[in-house]
């Protein structure tokens, strides 16, 4: 890499569950909606892995708080965890 150059790359960050809105559609915690079609036991109250409105997996709680922990870390993470 480029001394100045930053290469930026998707990331998939752990989001709660909010309410269920149809079959596999839930609102999540920041009025988000989420295709929760791969995680088909999703349910209101579980923290997920979301990547592009798509959630890919279920986490225990204490996992999605470390990674939000690690997250907040990182200088150039504002952009991803505001979208």
């Amino acid at each position: 890499m480029a001394a100045g150059r930053l290469n930026k790359m998707c990331l998939a960050i752990p989001v709660k569950i909010k309410s269920k809105i149809a079959y596999s559609k839930f609102k999540i915690e920041d009025g988000r909606v989420v295709d929760t079609s791969l995680v088909p036991d999703a349910k209101a109250g579980d923290w997920i892995l979301c990547h592009a409105d798509l959630a890919i997996n279920k986490l225990p709680e204490k996992e999605a708080k470390d990674i939000l922990k690690l997250a907040s870390k990182c200088s150039h993470n504002a952009d991803a965890l505001a979208s």
